[in-house]
C-alpha cells in the first residue's frame, strides 16, 4: 500500500477527538508503573558505563560521535537515548497488563498549525515515508513517548507521557524541551504543543522525581 492510499484509509478516522477520561484508579496505577520504569532504566544504563556512580557534568558534555547529518552527539544525548529504549520496553510490559490494546509507544501525530488540532499517522505510513527518504513530510509532527487511548484507537487520546532523563543525578524536575528557532513550534515547548494537539495535561516521568503534570 502506498503513502497516498494509506493516508486515504485513515482520513477522518485519525483525527483527534475528545475521549473519556481514565478511571482514577487506573491512572494512578499507570503513573506508578511508569514511575518505576524510569529509575530502573537509569540504573541499568548507568551501570553499563559507570558502575554504581553517575556521570559528571564534564562527562555528560563530552562529544561521543555525530549524527547522520554530521552534528555532534554528546554523552548526555547517547545516555538519554539508551535510557528511553530501556524505559519504553519496561513500559510496554507493564501497560500490556494494565491497559491491553489501549496504549501506543512513540506514535506520530500531524498537527494542523491553524486549528492546533492533530491527526494520528499510522505506523505503516510513517515507515513508508522514512523508507522513501521523505523525512521532510514528517516535519512538524509530534511523537510523544507514550499515549494512552481507547482500545485500538490511537486518535481517542486519554493521557500522554514523556520520559525525561537528565544526565547528572538531580531531584529537580526537568523542563519540557523547547523547540529551536526555525522549528514550526519555535515559540513553544513540548508540553504546550502536546496539550494543544492531544488535549489534557501531558505528564513527564523522571528518575528520582516520578510523574509530574
Amino acid at each position: 500500500m502506498g503513502v497516498s492510499s494509506v493516508a486515504t484509509a485513515v482520513m477522518g478516522a485519525g483525527v483527534i477527538k475528545a475521549s473519556g477520561a481514565l478511571d482514577a484508579e487506573l491512572q494512578a496505577n499507570i503513573d506508578t508503573a511508569l514511575a518505576e520504569c524510569a529509575p530502573q532504566a537509569r540504573l541499568e544504563v548507568m551501570a553499563r558505563y559507570f558502575g554504581n556512580r553517575g556521570p559528571t557534568q564534564e562527562e555528560c558534555a563530552e562529544q561521543v560521535g555525530t549524527d547522520s547529518q554530521g552534528r555532534p552527539v554528546t554523552r548526555a544525548m547517547r545516555l538519554g537515548e539508551e535510557q528511553h529504549h530501556v524505559a519504553l520496553k519496561c513500559a510496554e510490559e507493564k501497560l500490556k497488563r494494565l491497559k491491553p490494546g489501549g496504549f501506543s509507544l512513540m506514535p506520530r501525530y500531524r498537527v494542523n498549525p491553524q486549528s492546533a488540532g492533530a491527526e494520528y499517522i499510522p505506523q505503516e505510513e510513517v515507515q513508508v515515508l522514512l523508507q522513501q527518504g521523505r523525512h521532510a513530510e514528517l516535519r512538524g509532527t509530534i511523537e510523544p513517548d507514550i499515549v494512552i487511548h481507547q482500545q485500538g484507537k490511537p486518535h481517542e487520546v486519554q493521557d500522554v507521557y514523556d520520559f525525561k532523563f537528565p544526565c547528572v543525578n538531580t531531584g529537580k524536575v526537568s523542563p519540557w524541551r523547547r523547540y529551536p528557532t526555525g522549528h514550526p513550534y519555535e515559540d513553544s515547548n513540548q508540553g504546550q504543543v502536546y496539550a494543544r494537539a492531544l488535549g489534557g495535561t501531558p505528564a513527564r516521568v523522571q528518575p528520582h522525581v516520578g510523574v509530574v503534570r
